[in-house]
């Protein structure tokens, strides 16, 4: 089983030193109010979400190096398998000695995906917590509003979202491209708990706004009155991190 690496680089530790009341005479209720957690600033919460975000594109960077190792690998034993297959039909080898080579080329398939995912994963994570801010900054909309940028697109659905009604839109999905809806992450994730983004309610799917599916997708939304942000990335014109958060913002814990 493959260690996930870039577990450990997400943690982002936002804590707080409770201080003693040096004074006498309080109560046991003034006391215990003392040991409470303080807030972080604005600014300080700021340089932990910058270091966060570097963190995790370091991390990145060292699945991209993973991922390469898992291709090539897989494209040796792909050759073996072939290799292995010829051998079998002149009668060189048994046919346990093919099905071994064929379950080693599936399970490198396998982990090759599973590095794909955790990269998506990451991309759409840096680009939500680069965002963020600019994301802040926009005047709400009105209930049915809708706006778009050169980085965004939003939709103030009406209709009463839950998690519940995802089958929906993958039966839709699937019914018109012929394969799964492409979702990066389903309510709340560790990556969230570490952003501090409430995610219970919402769901990522890894398609590009501005593509035949993403635009397919996002017009099926707005029919539906489910409400959406669609990133098309957290640099302007490049599509890395794009994806479509459906559900209401992901409000800050």
């Amino acid at each position: 089983m493959l260690s996930r690496v870039h577990i450990a680089v997400f943690v982002m530790l936002i804590t707080s030193v409770s201080h003693a009341d040096a004074q006498s005479g309080r109560t046991q209720a003034a006391a215990s109010s003392v040991s409470r957690r303080a807030l972080p600033s604005n600014a300080e919460l700021a340089r932990l979400r910058a270091d966060m975000i570097q963190k995790m594109r370091e991390s990145r960077a060292a699945l991209q190096k993973l991922l390469a190792v898992h291709e090539e690998n897989s494209y040796r034993l792909a050759l073996e398998y072939e290799k292995k297959g010829m051998l079998l039909s002149q009668g060189l080898i048994s046919q346990s000695e093919l099905r071994l080579a064929g379950e080693a080329l599936e399970k490198a398939i396998r982990e090759t995906e599973q590095v794909k995912r955790w990269i998506r994963e990451d991309d759409v994570a840096i680009t939500e917590a680069s965002m963020r801010d600019e994301l802040l900054r926009l005047p709400a909309l009105g209930a049915g509003g809708f706006s778009e940028s050169a980085t965004l697109v939003r939709f103030n659905g009406t209709a009463l979202w839950s998690l519940a009604a995802a089958p929906k839109i993958e039966q839709f999905f699937t019914q018109m491209f012929r394969r799964p809806l492409p979702i990066s992450a389903f309510g709340q994730t560790a990556t969230h708990d570490r952003l501090r983004f409430d995610h219970r309610n919402a769901m990522d799917v890894a398609l590009h706004p501005d593509s035949r599916e993403g635009q397919s997708l996002i017009a099926y939304l707005r029919q539906s009155g489910i409400p959406f942000i669609a990133f098309r990335g957290a640099v302007p014109g490049a599509a890395t991190g794009a994806h479509i958060h459906i559900g209401q913002p992901s409000p800050r814990n």
